[in-house]
């Protein structure tokens, strides 16, 4: 970089010291603010960074000095505040905005954040950090060398579609070479009035998602009952002569005949740090993420996370919710903008008997 530019972090939690702590790494660029509604929460991280604290996204900006406007953004906070909080940047200038997962909780204000981003000349990328996986990058390229040879279809397993599975959907969609979704079907069930991080998720489902590229991916989610034999959180990619499983941070190739092999997960030793207790291949994936959105704004490259592929995803997610409402297959682009959970919870299309609050 050619001269000193300015980040700033909203959300002070795990994930905020983990977007902070890739920040300070970018040569040229200096955080200088932070922000968090728990006041001591944003006093402490701001004070690892030399940075001013602040409770609430208003006054961080307000605040900032008029010829040292915020260049780069990273929204750390839940998926609720992340409309309001963009559309502020968005209104004071910021050109780079670097959001965490999920989007939105409804698929209009999830095309709104692209939407806005763009009319400003800004660039947006949602943090799906597991396509700078270094095992992911590995698998991928043996893929496409024709390890496993044509890839015929893909399945995904996590405990969520909205929450864990934007991760799944995305890094499915990746690996399948960014197909355009044609068309969705699926069932849910909500046995639970279940939110993680505040986000209202199903406690099962199975989705179908068909592509346009006629390999097609099936992901199942839920916690009650073991999704896959290697695990509950994971993908496996079927090839013509053979298949990649990756669960638990680990690559499993079967190919024609040949003994499995493996591909085990890395990280730079930069990055195993003790950092809020998170896993250090998401810090240093998520320090690459921002590290990339900075470049964009040198040289206009598209960013790796670029917001078009998290709005693929979100409509995904969003899709499978409305197919399980209307009881059958939903045909995209989607053509309804709010959150079907949250439509059939109000219809009473699921009578959960339970509430649950949890991370994943």
């Amino acid at each position: 970089m050619t001269a000193v530019r300015t980040a700033a972090v909203i959300g002070a939690g795990a994930q905020g010291a983990v977007h902070a702590f890739g920040l300070a790494r970018i040569p040229g660029l200096r955080i200088v603010a932070i922000s968090d509604v728990d006041a001591d929460a944003a006093a402490a991280l701001a004070a690892e960074h030399g940075a001013r604290a602040h409770s609430d996204p208003q006054s961080l900006f307000a605040d900032q000095p008029i010829d040292l406007p915020i260049d780069l953004l990273s929204v750390c906070a839940p998926a609720v505040a992340h409309r309001a909080i963009v559309d502020t940047a968005l209104a004071h200038g910021v050109r780079a905005i670097h959001c965490e997962k999920p989007m939105a909780l409804t698929y209009g204000d999830a095309r709104h954040l692209v939407e806005a981003a763009a009319a400003a000349g800004a660039v947006l990328t949602i943090n799906h950090q597991r396509r700078f996986d270094r095992m992911h990058r590995a698998v991928r390229e043996l893929v496409r060398g024709g390890d496993i040879g044509e890839l015929i279809g893909a399945q995904g397993y996590c405990a969520n579609l909205f929450d864990w599975g934007s991760h799944t959907v995305d890094l499915l969609r990746w690996h399948l070479g960014d197909p355009r979704a044609t068309s969705v079907l699926a069932q849910i069930d909500v046995a639970a009035r279940k939110r993680v991080y505040g986000a209202l998720t199903e406690t099962s489902s199975i989705v179908e998602v068909r592509f346009d590229t006629g390999v097609d991916a099936v992901i199942t989610t839920g916690r009650d009952e073991r999704l896959h034999p290697l695990g509950d959180n994971g993908i496996v990619l079927q090839g013509s002569r053979g298949r990649v499983e990756i669960f638990g941070g680990r690559a499993t190739v079967h190919a024609d005949d040949r003994e499995p092999r493996e591909i085990a997960e890395s990280v730079d030793p930069a990055f195993a740090v003790e950092l809020r207790g998170v896993d250090p291949a998401v810090i240093e994936q998520t320090a690459l993420a921002l590290a990339d959105l900075a470049g964009a704004l040198d040289d206009g490259h598209e960013p790796v996370l670029h917001a078009r592929h998290g709005l693929a995803a979100a409509e995904i997610i969003f899709a499978a919710y409305e197919s399980s409402v209307r009881r059958g297959t939903v045909h995209l682009p989607l053509d309804v903008f709010d959150n079907a959970l949250q439509r059939g919870l109000e219809q009473g299309l699921w009578t959960p008997e339970t509430e649950i609050v949890s991370t994943f």
